[in-house]
C-alpha cells in the first residue's frame, strides 16, 4: 500500500499522518466511423419514410435537488450533495450522449477537518447497480463554467469550498449511488493504522 506524509497543523495535538487519497479521471471516448452503403441503382420518386428522415431527440438536461451528507468523524470531513445535473450539455464532447451515455453533474458543499493536514482531494465515483458507472473527469470545466456551474475545488484542512464535479457516464442508467473513498492512513510515531473507507449515499431519481 502506497501512503503519502502529511503533516498535523500547528494548532492540532495529534500526529502527523500519512494519508492516501486519489481521485480518478474519466476517459473520453469518440465515435466510430460508420460504413459506406452501396447505392440503389433502382430509380425511385418516392419520398424517405418516417423513420430515414426522423431522429431521436437528446435527452433533456434536467437538475435535481439532492440533501444528502456524508460525514468522516476520523478526519472531521464533511461533504454535502446538494443538487444534481442529469443529460448535461456539453457543446465540445457531444459524443458520450450520441453513443448511449451522459455527462452527470454532483454540487458539493466540502469542508475539511484540521485534525489532520490532508483535507478532501477527491476520490469520488457514481455507481449503478454495483457497478462503476462513472470516474470524475475535468474535460468538460470549460463547459461548466460557460454554463454557470462553477467546478470544485480541492478543500484543504479548516477549509470550506462548492462547487460541481463532473462525471463521464459511458452507459446512461436509470439511478447512480455516489461513493466517496477516503484513504488509508498511518499516524507517525504510534503503532496505529486508519484503513481505507468508502462512504456512499443513493442519488435520486427525480
Amino acid at each position: 500500500m502506497r501512503l503519502s506524509s502529511l503533516r498535523v497543523p500547528a494548532a492540532s495535538a495529534a500526529a502527523a499522518l500519512l494519508l492516501s487519497l486519489s481521485a480518478c479521471g474519466g476517459s473520453d471516448s469518440s465515435d466510430g466511423d460508420s460504413g459506406a452503403t452501396a447505392p440503389d441503382t433502382t430509380a425511385s420518386t418516392s419520398s424517405p419514410t418516417p423513420e430515414e428522415t426522423t431522429e431521436s431527440p437528446a435527452a433533456a438536461q434536467t437538475e435535481i435537488a439532492v440533501d444528502q451528507t456524508i460525514t468522516d468523524e476520523e478526519f472531521g470531513n464533511t461533504i454535502k450533495i446538494t443538487k444534481l445535473v442529469r443529460d448535461f450539455q456539453a457543446p465540445s464532447k457531444t459524443n458520450i450522449p450520441e453513443g448511449g451515455g451522459e455527462w452527470v453533474l454532483v454540487q458539493l458543499d466540502t469542508t475539511a477537518g484540521d485534525k489532520y493536514s490532508g483535507g478532501i482531494q477527491g476520490g469520488f465515483t457514481l455507481y449503478s447497480g454495483g457497478e462503476l458507472g462513472g470516474t470524475t473527469t475535468g474535460i468538460i470545466d470549460d463547459d461548466m463554467s460557460a454554463a454557470g456551474f462553477t467546478p470544485w475545488e480541492e478543500a484543504s484542512a479548516g477549509e470550506q469550498t462548492t462547487g460541481w464535479v463532473a462525471f463521464q457516464i459511458n452507459t446512461r442508467a436509470d439511478a447512480y449511488q455516489f461513493q466517496y473513498k477516503r484513504g488509508a492512513a498511518k499516524i507517525i510515531g504510534q503503532d496505529k493504522e486508519i484503513p481505507e473507507k468508502i462512504f456512499s449515499v443513493d442519488l435520486p431519481t427525480s
